[in-house]
């Protein structure tokens, strides 16, 4: 478990080497499958939600959990899966979506590093579904989209976040953030109060990393893919 004083250092959106994770394959957009592949190989866990468990049997992923009402997977290939040894969590709660409960089983196992692809994109109500979910249940995750990506922030924790020279990123307070502090990036913040609103929309990285933390409240970072982006 992290502790509040860490340093997260080097950390790039969606490079991974550098620290554990677990990957949640969600069941919209995908960035390529050679990415998904990459993080597949590099998680602790990976964790299909639902109908996902179809395309990571299409694409021959290694999934060691499935979790969901599983009224969207086939039922052919949930039987071979778990006949493989996969764990299967039936959860027909339809008071949470499959990614909620996926982040409660991260919980439960103490994976506090989730790496979430096919959550953006698709269905706006989903996206943003997805977003508030990880935001309402306190955990540090990551999603991973085709042009984007968002990572949610802890408070108490330092960031080194690669960005890339001159590359933009937005911050997002919901509904509000206290005591930030943004540094390497053209416009700095020391201490301040974030609202929930278009404040932090459109920063630019003025060093390889931007240092980034808060200290009470939400933040979430938004930054672009280009095409060279693997």
């Amino acid at each position: 478990m992290r502790k509040n004083s860490e340093i997260e250092k080097g950390t790039r959106f969606g490079h991974h080497m550098d620290r554990d994770y677990c990957l949640i394959l969600a069941n919209g957009p995908w960035p390529t499958i050679e990415k998904v592949r990459e993080l597949a190989d590099g998680a602790s866990e990976v964790i299909a939600c639902d109908g996902a468990l179809n395309r990571a049997f299409e694409h021959k992923l290694n999934v060691d959990v499935t979790i969901g009402d599983m009224d969207s997977v086939d039922e052919k290939t949930l039987e071979q899966f778990s006949t493989n040894g996969g764990k299967v969590i039936e959860n027909k709660d339809q008071h949470s979506n499959d990614l909620a409960k996926a982040f409660a089983h991260c919980e439960a196992s103490e994976q506090k590093n989730p790496v979430i692809v096919g959550g953006l994109g698709g269905d706006g109500g989903h996206e943003w579904a997805n977003i508030l979910t990880s935001i309402s249940s306190g955990i540090a995750a990551e999603f991973i989209g085709k042009k984007k990506q968002i990572r949610i922030l802890s408070k108490g924790v330092n960031y080194s976040i690669e960005i890339g020279m001159g590359n933009n990123f937005s911050l997002f307070a919901i509904p509000y953030c206290e005591g930030v502090e943004l540094s390497g990036a053209q416009f700095e913040l020391t201490g301040e109060r974030l609202e929930m609103g278009s404040q932090g929309l459109h920063n630019v990285a003025t060093s390889k990393n931007i240092k980034c933390s808060f200290q009470n409240g939400s933040l979430f970072l938004v930054s672009s893919l280009s095409d060279e982006d693997p």
